[in-house]
């Protein structure tokens, strides 16, 4: 009985770390796309 319980938990944490894992790529392609906004702005000022 608690093997599959505990196979259960395990289960439930790796999709807590694919969830933190994809939140973070997110997190890190605004952050380029920003970065490559503010480059195209200063680009068009200079």
């Amino acid at each position: 009985m608690s093997k599959p319980k505990g196979r259960h938990v395990k289960v439930r944490k790796d999709s807590e770390t694919a969830r933190e894992t994809s939140d973070i790529i997110t997190a890190i392609a605004r952050l380029i796309r920003a970065v490559s906004v503010l480059l195209d702005a200063l680009r068009g000022w200079f």
